[in-house]
């Protein structure tokens, strides 16, 4: 019988197909890609732009305008906690597994009681906290934290002090972004009040549970350049009656420190303080300063 000349070097060949067959199965393993939305218990909506992280570790994502978060599975090892935060809802801690076993995550979002208030005067003035024409100080980078956990990083939190007026409404935020910013960036602007009778003092930290939101809907605007920016809002957001503390917590959206986003200080005013807000749901204001974060907030009052 004539032997095929071909046969051997066939048969060789298949042998050393079976090795990068199976490089593709364990890299298709390794690549297997997970999705899962998280939404409103309360109301049944999406909630977008949440920051979801690994505790301890670097994974870092973002849901989408529908609420959905996709990524690898290999990026995220099977015995992490996942830490979840972001506009309306409470400091949320999962576990890996319990994202895995789900395709929807249903979250409780914070109650908005805010009273509906017209405004039914025309003889509004304008109340002023901040000096956007008055000159700061830049910085060299962004603020960081230190002593905290592998994945902590800063979100800049101002504090500003709410005189005692008849009726106060936040017609606009003004904030300077430092020269140092590298690349445009997308920022999720909450505004938080403490439950009443809370007393914020200098060191203490809050927890956000104890914290409702004053805007009800996202605010999320694109950073692009240094300068003065400007915020307004589709209408002038009524300030609850014994308010006497705002937090202007700036979440930026971005995966890795990448746009060197900062806010430079000022010393213009007494009520404005640098506050923190630590993952985990820890939020306060540190040891009052002359120098603060340069924002201007413009109030409408009676």
């Amino acid at each position: 019988m004539m032997k095929n000349p071909f046969w051997f070097p066939i048969v060789s060949a298949n042998k050393w197909l079976i090795v990068p067959f199976l490089l593709i199965c364990i890299q298709s393993f390794g690549q297997e890609k997970h999705k899962v939305y998280f939404y409103s218990s309360n109301e049944n909506t999406p909630l977008a732009y949440l920051r979801v992280q690994v505790k301890g570790g670097n994974f870092m994502e973002f849901t989408d305008l529908a609420g959905k978060l996709e990524y690898l599975k290999k990026e995220i090892p099977s015995d992490s906690s996942i830490a979840i935060a972001g506009y309306g809802i409470n400091d949320t801690l999962l576990s890996i597994k319990q994202m895995w076993d789900l395709d929807t995550i249903f979250l409780k979002t914070k109650e908005f009681e805010l009273p509906e208030i017209a405004i039914n005067s025309t003889l509004l003035s304008e109340l002023k906290i901040g000096d956007s024409s008055a000159e700061g100080w830049e910085v060299t980078k962004p603020i960081t934290v230190t002593g905290g956990e592998m994945e902590e990083f800063y979100r800049y939190t101002v504090r500003v002090k709410i005189p005692k007026k008849k009726q106060l409404y936040l017609d606009e935020i003004k904030f300077y972004v430092s020269q140092i910013l590298e690349e445009k960036v997308d920022i999720s602007i909450r505004i938080l009040f403490p439950n009443e009778g809370m007393q914020i003092k200098p060191g203490r930290k809050n927890s956000i549970q104890d914290f409702t939101e004053l805007l009800q809907g996202n605010k999320v605007i694109e950073v692009s350049q240094p300068g003065w920016m400007q915020l307004n809002f589709d209408e002038s957001v009524a300030i609850p009656k014994g308010v006497k503390d705002l937090f202007i917590v700036f979440d930026l959206l971005e995966k890795e420190a990448k746009s060197r986003f900062a806010i430079p200080n000022q010393r213009v005013s007494k009520d404005i303080d640098l506050g923190f807000y630590i993952t985990g749901g820890e939020i306060g204001v540190f040891q009052t300063d002359s120098n603060h974060p340069a924002i201007e907030l413009t109030f409408l009052k009676e």
